[in-house]
């Protein structure tokens, strides 16, 4: 039977999604008592997330985060 609904994204840990909420783009991990957060591509910051306001990121989007991971990269390189 076909429904309307979208699938829900499925959450993996490690796996790199978008907080639509904020545009952030970042690393899903687990902290304490099972909270979700976000941690930036470039440094060990991070926030944390409604696991609902999550979603995966478009091939381009995917790109673009390399790229500016990259970026980041060497402009910081010693």
């Amino acid at each position: 039977m076909a429904s309307n609904q979208q699938a829900e994204p499925r959450i993996e840990i490690g796996s790199v999604m978008r907080d639509y909420t904020t545009g952030r783009v970042g690393i899903v991990r687990r902290g304490p008592e099972g909270t979700t957060r976000l941690h930036n591509l470039s440094d060990d910051n991070y926030r944390e997330v409604d696991p609902d306001d999550l979603r995966e990121l478009t091939q381009t989007e995917r790109l673009s985060a390399r790229v500016a991971v990259a970026n980041y990269e060497t402009r910081c390189r010693p």
